[in-house]
């Protein structure tokens, strides 16, 4: 249980203008030492603050009672995330839009007159960034690293440890049982005499191999 009491202490360095600062570099995609830089106080409190904001978030989604002391935090934990992420949501647009070439570098409006209508003709024009492989290959390593990171493994690499642990591993301990009933039926038909075994037995064995 966490809890709500708190030792009495100087006034928090949090004002609504420092939060406001805050914010406005994450929404940049500025690092915490920037941030810290924009509000005039340290890393280490900044991330005291955020850290504060984030338990006491945590623990009034677990059913725990808010405490008022701890609103300026949680405002500013949430501020801050929903600011990063935005943030980051536009970046990777941008980086998706740099790998299909639909990226635009330049837009201008072009104004002319029809030679055949003789009305004034407003065109768009748009100019877009080639595209480059080198901008998804960015994005697949580090949203799916198993498959496309650095250490990632080839398409013939899993299926050779596939077949591996299916040798060795579950293969041998799923027909375990398999085996032993095979080896059992082989003991009683090696008991059996010659002269009783009947033709039958032999029906699996193809015309040519009879012949």
């Amino acid at each position: 249980m966490r809890s709500n009491q708190r030792r009495p202490g100087r006034p928090s360095l949090l004002t609504p203008e420092r939060a406001d600062a805050i914010v406005r570099a994450c929404a940049v995609g500025a690092n915490t030492i920037l941030a810290a830089e924009a509000a005039g106080v340290s890393r280490a409190t900044i991330a005291r603050w955020i850290a504060r904001g984030r338990a006491a978030a945590e623990a009034r989604e677990d059913g725990e009672p808010a405490d008022p002391r701890d609103e300026a935090y949680v405002d500013l934990h949430r501020r801050v995330e929903l600011a990063r992420s935005q943030m980051a949501t536009r970046a990777l647009a941008r980086v998706l839009q740099a790998g299909a070439g639909s990226l635009v570098l330049d837009e201008r409006v072009r104004t002319y007159t029809d030679p055949v209508t003789g009305l004034n003709v407003e065109e768009q024009q748009m100019r877009y960034l080639r595209p480059d492989w080198r901008a998804a290959a960015w994005w697949l390593a580090r949203v799916f690293p198993e498959h496309y990171g650095p250490n990632a493994k080839s398409f013939n690499q899993v299926l050779d440890e596939f077949d591996a642990q299916e040798l060795h591993g579950d293969r041998g301990h799923a027909g375990s049982d398999e085996l032993a009933g095979l080896a059992e039926r082989l003991q009683l038909a090696l008991a059996q005499p010659t002269l009783d075994t009947p033709a039958a037995e032999f029906s699996s064995l193809g015309p040519s191999e009879v012949a």
